[in-house]
């Protein structure tokens, strides 16, 4: 059989399409591996954030050299951050809604106009639920933040409340 050289050419293009459709599968697969490694070292990194206070010091340099930067949780709060957490400690029971706290915060200017955005007050106040130094609990409608509990974690437990706890559990 004599092949031509068009016979050829159009055997080798047939040969590189498959080869880029199987060179193309494998760059998607290496996509989706790229991606779940992103999403463990994204995971990690929130794990570190939260578990960092109880690292000592070497163990800080260890994370530290691996090129995670925690030099927010070193420095501190943000001030709307600070305040918040002051809010929530004075507050009766340690815990207030979302929208009340949002008022507590707005009253502390002489002129409440001064205040930032209730959306942007969440933004400022999301380190404080990233570090775990306050919880958020949904309110009754999940599409109203404002409705939300928002309490100190590792707060105390009153007596009623504890009994309450006790009671439910041994009744269980």
């Amino acid at each position: 059989m004599n092949a031509t050289i068009v016979d050829v050419l159009i055997e080798n293009i047939k040969t590189d399409q498959d080869l880029l459709q199987q060179t193309e599968q494998k760059i998607e697969e290496a996509k989706e591996a790229k991606r779940d490694v992103v999403d463990r070292l994204k995971d990690y990194r929130k794990d570190i954030s939260v578990l960092l206070k109880y690292a000592d010091k070497k163990q800080q340099e260890k994370i530290s050299e691996l090129g995670f930067d925690f030099s927010e949780s070193e420095r501190g709060l943000n001030a709307v951050a600070q305040l918040a957490l002051e809010l929530v400690m004075k507050a009766k029971g340690n815990q207030l809604s979302n929208g009340a706290l949002y008022d507590a915060y707005k009253k502390t200017f002489k002129n409440e106009g001064d205040a930032f955005s209730y959306t942007e007050f969440n933004i400022k106040c999301r380190s404080l639920f990233n570090t775990q130094r306050l919880l958020r609990k949904k309110g009754k409608d999940p599409k109203n933040s404002r409705e939300d509990i928002i309490s100190l974690n590792g707060r105390v437990i009153e007596k009623t409340e504890a009994k309450k706890e006790t009671n439910e559990t041994v009744s269980k």
